[in-house]
């Protein structure tokens, strides 16, 4: 059995319907009580008013000419009640004729009373169906002898105040009910669709990554959280992924070196070296071991700039001086391999950033067009405004990258075969896109026309 008061949505609806069903009750008995107390209020005037009338009539004549004009007026058919009665509590003159129910009068402050009755045959409301009557008046004494009432039925009034407060405490259960019915029905909805979601979630937590929540038709609340968590498990599966291809590629990267740091010292200590055989040895052992180390310096770097671990001061950065420092530093080896390098930035283009983290990124490119270009490449580096960004580019004149490749080139580890001769770690394109990514930019590889590669970096000046 399900316990419904477990389930928000079944507390969130009763206590809607809760808050509806008092704010009805608080509504309807106001409109009750007004009702009430406006039929009251009336008929209380007209029996005040009646009253002055048949003071005035004592005042002037006595009591003979009182129960003359009570006699006329009993004659009228209205719901006005007069019952003149004399000491033995005989009725005199009047329209009321149950004596029996006068000795239980209900009386209130200023002469105020009231009393029931069965309606009988000399009613003045005769043809219609017997039923208790209910009158509200004044009472007077006459000359100590006489006591004069007059009054008015009030049976309809109460009947409907009744039958009003019967309909309100009838319509208050009935949306309760209804409430706490479509309550139920509602959660059970939800419930279902919980429990598929809640099925679904220990499947994936018992090691089926490739199994997604159920999203139904509807755009509401939970197929929405279904879509954004769906979202977040092919983001973790790409992840997870892309940790098993980095970790592949590391292992296969990194035998490379080392088994040729070992052989090379085996067959060191196989043959008869020298001191000068010694020496070299050690100097290629050195530089093997130079680039596991600046292997795990990139992915040490590109690691903390994803993760935001590592704080990086902004500066206001000038671009063209950027440039021309970094050109400096690359030229001699440019020169080596008959390559030109070229500064297109405009001049008093600045940018906020981290300058460490951009000269990086410049420098990278500039090795890989350097490193994978031919001889004489031409290498220019630039940069310009475009609206509210900065856009950098390296270009060469070099074989470019497949469109296919295009995305697969700035993952961890990711070489071409064209490279695969070539020394490098697969890290450079990677520590770029980090770089682009902590300064809000995006980062796009462009054929260069009539060929080549152009790789534009596109920055938020004020990120």
């Amino acid at each position: 059995m399900i316990n419904l008061f477990r389930l928000t949505s079944f507390r969130l609806i009763f206590i809607y319907t809760l808050l509806l069903v008092i704010s009805i009750c608080l509504i309807t008995f106001y409109l009750y009580w007004s009702t009430a107390r406006d039929l009251q209020n009336r008929a209380d005037q007209d029996i005040v008013q009646e009253s002055k009338m048949l003071v005035r009539v004592y005042q002037r004549g006595g009591v003979k000419e009182l129960a003359r004009v009570i006699s006329q007026l009993s004659q009228i058919p209205n719901a006005n009640l007069y019952a003149l009665r004399n000491d033995k509590n005989d009725i005199v003159v009047g329209n009321f004729t149950d004596k029996d129910s006068l000795w239980n009068l209900e009386r209130f402050d200023d002469n105020w009373v009231s009393f029931s009755s069965i309606r009988n045959s000399q009613s003045v409301n005769a043809n219609l169906p017997l039923r208790k009557q209910f009158y509200r008046g004044k009472e007077f004494i006459v000359r100590g002898s006489y006591n004069l009432i007059i009054g008015r039925d009030v049976s309809n009034e109460i009947y409907l105040k009744e039958r009003f407060l019967n309909t309100i405490i009838s319509a208050t259960l009935l949306i309760l009910i209804l409430g706490l019915f479509g309550g139920y029905i509602l959660s059970r909805n939800i419930l279902n669709r919980i429990s598929a979601i809640n099925k679904t979630s220990i499947e994936i937590m018992d090691g089926n990554l490739l199994q997604r929540l159920p999203v139904g038709p509807t755009n509401d609340e939970l197929n929405q959280l279904s879509i954004n968590l769906n979202n977040m498990l092919d983001r973790l599966n790409k992840l997870m992924t892309g940790m098993k291809d980095v970790s592949d590629n590391i292992a296969h990267d990194l035998r490379t070196p080392l088994n040729k740091i070992r052989t090379n010292l085996e067959v060191t200590l196989m043959s008869n070296p020298t001191t000068e055989s010694y020496k070299n040895s050690v100097e290629e052992v050195i530089q093997d071991i130079d680039i596991l180390i600046n292997t795990f310096n990139s992915l040490l770097a590109i690691s903390r700039v994803d993760s935001g671990s590592l704080s990086l001061d902004k500066e206001r950065i000038d671009i063209n001086s950027l440039i021309e420092n970094i050109i400096d530093l690359w030229e001699p080896l440019a020169e080596e391999h008959k390559i030109t390098l070229t500064n297109q930035s405009s001049q008093n283009i600045y940018l906020q950033g981290n300058m460490n983290l951009l000269s990086q990124a410049l420098s990278n490119l500039i090795d890989n067009a350097i490193k994978y270009g031919p001889l004489e490449n031409k290498i220019s580096i630039g940069a310009k405004f475009e609206k509210e960004n900065v856009i950098l580019w390296v270009s060469d004149s070099g074989p470019g990258i497949l469109e296919k490749d295009k995305e697969r080139v700035l993952e961890r580890f990711s070489r071409l075969d064209a490279s695969r001769n070539t020394q490098g770690t697969g890290l450079g394109l990677s520590l770029v896109k980090s770089s682009i990514k902590f300064h809000k930019g995006t980062i796009q590889l462009l054929d260069s026309n009539p060929k080549g590669l152009i790789v534009k970096l596109k920055i938020p000046k004020g990120f």
